[in-house]
């Protein structure tokens, strides 16, 4: 069997919660024995643009896996950025302003015109996530070849009009949790494509050590860690704004830990008890999640959230936004964190972790079984080869 993925951004270094499924899913359907190519473009990720060249153009081997890299359309960016704007708030655009931001989001002619050409060489063709231009038009190359692993949000860019005829047109459309699917259904009818509700895999072997980084940056005392991009649709400003106010009402040695890529204004006055280190090693990361007291995830917009299943694979429980569905499910389905949904809730919520750590330790333990009941890599293998590529 041969399968392509196709994927705006790839590599190591690539942020986002997208590509790390990507590149995850990719390397274990290939370590059990699957023929796995990516088609992709020569950015790094979403924070530093899709048409800044990062990588070098052409093939090359990256973990087993061959890698076909083109250059991303140049675009206007200011005239995207109005439009990008206008979707995510909700505002109607023209259809021609829409086709004209499908164009600029993230397209590679060069990358059609190799798959046009080589798409007859695989049985399938993965396109991951919804929202990109390499997704939007290179679906309809191949749509009897299509699996569509959306990542899907409830966010403007899922209410375009070519969202429909995408999600319609796929020959299988795989999704990551129960409320993903939920919300796919509502927003758009008439879905022959046959649903898979696989789950997203995670690795169940990290080797976490929480005292390792502190010494390592220095840290002491309890702290919120959060982990992922800090971007506006990640509503990390919401968890820097409720942080700062805990902080005001309170005397505690709690600190909040940011780590990931991109930079976040944080106010002066709270430096003291917010620390931004930026883009850390994988290693370092899992080191972190076993340091924490608790890992908060502020997003509304989050399809799996792997950071969550990370943290409760090192020892640690989580806080969620409660207006968002997926977080929500796992954090009830699994016992392991706590939710809230305003100010006052965050600030009893934080009290209460750090006043109970038994069920801290409850909590992480219900979350890992949850991990090991329905994330291995294993069963998640045997789903695509049964459930998603199967006849």
């Amino acid at each position: 069997m041969k399968v392509a993925f196709v994927i705006p951004f790839f590599g190591a270094q690539a942020s986002g919660g997208a590509e790390a499924l990507c590149r995850d899913t990719a390397t274990h359907l290939a370590q059990s024995g699957i023929s796995v190519e990516i088609l992709t473009t020569r950015a790094l990720d979403l924070a530093h643009g899709w048409d800044r060249d990062h990588h070098p153009a052409g093939t090359t081997q990256e973990d087993g896996l061959t890698v076909h890299r083109f250059p991303a359309d140049r675009f206007d960016h200011d005239r995207f950025n109005r439009l990008n704007s206008r979707i995510l708030a909700g505002e109607a655009v023209s259809l021609d302003d829409e086709n004209d931001f499908l164009a600029m989001h993230c397209s590679s002619v060069p990358l059609f015109e190799h798959l046009a050409d080589a798409g007859a060489d695989f049985d399938w063709l993965c396109f991951i996530p919804y929202l990109f231009g390499t997704t939007v038009h290179g679906s309809r190359l191949w749509p009897e070849k299509t699996i569509l692993i959306p990542c899907l949000h409830d966010e403007g860019y899922a209410r375009l009009r070519a969202m429909p005829p995408l999600f319609q047109r796929a020959r299988r459309i795989v999704f990551n949790a129960r409320a993903e699917q939920r919300l796919c259904n509502d927003l758009y009818r008439d879905l022959d494509a046959r649903q898979v509700l696989l789950g997203a895999g995670v690795d169940t072997d990290l080797a976490a050590d929480g005292a390792r980084f502190r010494r390592k940056y220095g840290i002491e005392g309890p702290f919120v860690l959060y982990a992922g991009r800090k971007a506006a649709g990640k509503n990390v400003h919401t968890l820097i704004r409720y942080f700062s106010h805990y902080k005001q009402r309170t005397r505690n040695a709690l600190r909040l830990i940011l780590i990931g890529p991109a930079e976040i204004p944080i106010p002066p006055k709270a430096r003291e008890h917010i620390l931004d280190l930026g883009f850390v090693p994988r290693a370092d990361k899992n080191d972190a999640y076993s340091a924490a007291t608790v890992l908060c995830q502020p997003s509304v917009n989050e399809s799996f959230s792997i950071v969550m299943m990370e943290s409760w694979m090192s020892g640690t429980p989580c806080l969620v936004n409660g207006r968002c569905a997926v977080t929500r499910e796992h954090a009830v389905g699994s016992g392991g964190g706590l939710i809230f949904e305003n100010y006052a809730d965050f600030e009893g919520c934080l009290d209460y972790l750090l006043e109970h750590e038994d069920m801290r330790d409850r909590m992480a333990r219900a979350g890992r079984a949850y991990v090991l009941e329905n994330c291995t890599w294993q069963s998640i293998v045997a789903r695509y080869r049964e459930q998603v590529f199967g006849a």
